[in-house]
């Protein structure tokens, strides 16, 4: 019995590797930039991951397909995305792919993470109401070189909510819960039967202004599972747009899903170019209590008639 509790614990520390983080792998260039404050601005497939409420806050159809890397995690992540709401305007419908790969010590981890969400919406004279639903499937396979012990290879299945509310075309106010059905769960201590969870419960809030070339959110994330009580991560996030093409952003996080010992405090800043057909979009963020903890993501994104 002894034995086999042993081998347990030893399968679920496998996760370790994947440390809590509100930044999910995939989630697009644009949101890094502004620190993730986008769930009442998730324009596009930024829905697919904050908020699927607000993708059909603007007509579009646009693919999204990039790369991006965290260093502390040794981690790449290669994604392509879809988002529809110009066929029928009163349902936007779309989906992602994303697959991360990384290595930390004698194990390999990858990520095969599909995402499909849909919304639709209410109009009234000054008044807009969107809602939506997403469900993600992820595989997280550990290949460990030494420990056979240590390897696993796990799908899980999750689905997210949202809710967005505009006024005047200017004020946003959005709510959303992501991961509602539990993803694995890694132990953190033998000892307790508490652990961490990859992707925690959480529910997500956001206020944003659209006004002019200003595109200003600031969001909390309440992380629901991780620890004992609930912890919040408040972000801020800005975007000006110049001469109707180059897109310039800021935004500040402090990051502390998980364990306290992953608390992060971000600087985010990003760049990008938009026309009528493409754009391109770089974003990046710098943790300034822990140096050597940074993260990249780009992306290009093609519009279509």
């Amino acid at each position: 019995m002894r034995n086999g509790v042993a081998l347990i614990a030893l399968l679920l520390t496998a996760f370790i590797s994947f440390d809590a983080f509100a930044r999910q792998d995939g989630a697009p260039a644009r949101a890094l930039g502004m620190s993730d404050a986008v769930r009442a601005l998730g324009f596009g497939t930024a829905g697919l991951y904050f908020n699927p409420a607000a993708m059909s806050q603007a007509v579009q159809y646009a693919i999204d397909t990039g790369y991006g890397y965290r260093n502390w995690a040794s981690r790449h992540n290669f994604h392509l995305s879809l988002v529809d709401s110009q066929t029928n305007p009163k349902l936007a419908g779309a989906m992602a792919y994303s697959y991360s790969r990384g290595r930390q010590d004698d194990s390999l981890t990858q990520t095969h993470d599909i995402r499909l969400a849909l919304s639709s919406f209410i109009k009234g004279k000054n008044v807009f109401f969107a809602y939506g639903a997403g469900f993600r499937y992820m595989n997280v396979r550990v290949d460990n070189s030494k420990n056979s012990r240590l390897s696993l290879n796990k799908w899980a299945p999750t689905l997210d909510v949202g809710l967005l509310l505009g006024i005047n075309d200017i004020f946003y106010l959005a709510a959303a819960g992501t991961n509602l059905i539990a993803m694995p769960v890694a132990k953190t201590r033998v000892s307790t039967e508490r652990g961490q969870a990859y992707a925690p419960r959480a529910v997500g809030f956001g206020a944003g202004l659209v006004y002019s070339i200003v595109h200003f959110g600031v969001d909390i994330d309440l992380d629901l599972q991780s620890k004992e009580k609930p912890t919040v991560s408040p972000m801020v996030g800005l975007e000006l747009t110049l001469a109707r093409a180059i897109a310039l952003r800021a935004g500040f996080v402090w990051d502390r899903v998980g364990d306290l010992k992953t608390d992060q405090k971000r600087v985010s800043a990003g760049l990008g170019y938009v026309s009528k057909w493409v754009g391109v979009d770089v974003g990046y963020a710098h943790d300034v209590t822990h140096a050597k903890n940074w993260v990249i993501e780009s992306s290009i994104r093609v519009f279509l008639p």
